[in-house]
């Protein structure tokens, strides 16, 4: 509304017009009241808004998101994680509904509904999850980087009903009755590393000599397990009954880089997962079956048995929370 110009020009200008334009106020002197009045009333033409600012248009297709998505993320995370990210991308773009080459606005969160529902029947509620789980984060990060639609067509679905089952984890005894069963002195020895070390599969995997301080009795394990995404070390005690076998080990093998690995040719190259090692040894020794992690969390365990803090069994596991750190821990 047109109003009373109380500035230095109100001698030649005595009247003030106002109107709100792309949400700034804007304010401009009139000879007379009807002059104001008017182009208080007189919109921009469209074609100087437009000029004005142009508008961007979305054209990122999903095929496009997927790649670019994955690009990042595997030099982000370990390489489990990483296949378990491309696996829900490969499935979602293979489903009859999606066009791979359609654009991510056309994304509706009922198509995503209608595919993690098959997948949650054709594999779990829990498979279902961790794909949605995966393609949400992609969807947050194309928001980020790639001017997505900040409406997460993935965060509209809601989790699945899934079934969980505990962690398979043995007692000591069924731990050294596998031991028993372990062909060669290096299996025997990584066993038992896993056990005083409470160290994750792959990072025994990829365990160097020069990760190994005979003198401070203590060994340095490397893992990506952080919000970062960044390979970080960290160096744990051992006790020296495991500092003795690793000696004997290193004189046996005469490697100068490897702890662990195999001959492959000329060359001693590292584990990369050895899937069925243990499942075959739980069934050798005729005990329930059980994985790395169990290992994990038996070591743990003993520790909380020992009366060990708390906080010291969340350094030695290398948890970033305390509760993850409550989770490993079991009656013995």
């Amino acid at each position: 509304m047109a109003y009373k110009n109380y500035n230095k020009s109100k001698d030649k200008l005595p009247w003030m017009g106002q109107r709100v334009t792309k949400g700034k106020r804007i304010r401009k002197a009139f000879a007379t009241k009807k002059e104001a009045l008017t182009w208080e009333t007189t919109t921009e033409s469209p074609q100087v808004i437009s000029s004005a600012a142009p508008q961007k248009t979305l054209s990122v297709s999903l095929i496009e998101w997927a790649t670019k998505y994955l690009e990042y993320a595997q030099n982000k995370f370990v390489h489990n994680t990483f296949d378990e990210k491309r696996r829900a991308f490969r499935l979602l773009l293979n489903y009859d509904e999606i066009d791979p080459s359609g654009s991510v606005d056309a994304l509706e969160p009922l198509i995503v509904l209608e595919h993690l529902q098959k997948q949650a029947e054709r594999r779990s509620g829990n498979s279902a999850n961790k794909d949605r789980k995966n393609l949400l984060a992609a969807w947050n990060w194309g928001v980020k980087f790639m001017q997505f639609p900040r409406e997460n067509p993935f965060l509209a679905v809601e989790k699945f009903a899934s079934d969980r089952h505990s962690r398979p984890v043995p007692t000591l005894e069924e731990f050294w009755q596998i031991y028993d069963e372990a062909e060669t002195e290096q299996d025997k020895l990584m066993l038992f590393a896993y056990l005083q070390t409470g160290a994750r599969r792959d990072e025994l995997f990829r365990l160097r000599w020069v990760d190994v301080d005979f003198f401070g009795k203590r060994v340095q394990l490397f893992s990506r397990k952080n919000k970062a995404g960044e390979w970080k070390g960290c160096w744990i005690s051992v006790r020296q009954e495991l500092l003795d076998l690793l000696l004997k080990h290193k004189k046996a093998t005469k490697q100068k880089n490897l702890v662990f690995g195999y001959q492959e040719g000329e060359q001693f190259v590292p584990y990369l997962y050895r899937q069925h090692w243990l499942k075959r040894l739980c069934k050798k020794a005729g005990v329930p079956e059980f994985g790395f992690h169990g290992i994990r969390h038996l070591f743990a365990s003993i520790l909380a048995a020992q009366n060990v803090p708390l906080v010291e069994i969340q350094y030695m596991l290398r948890h970033d929370c305390l509760t993850t750190t409550q989770k490993y821990i079991h009656r013995l």
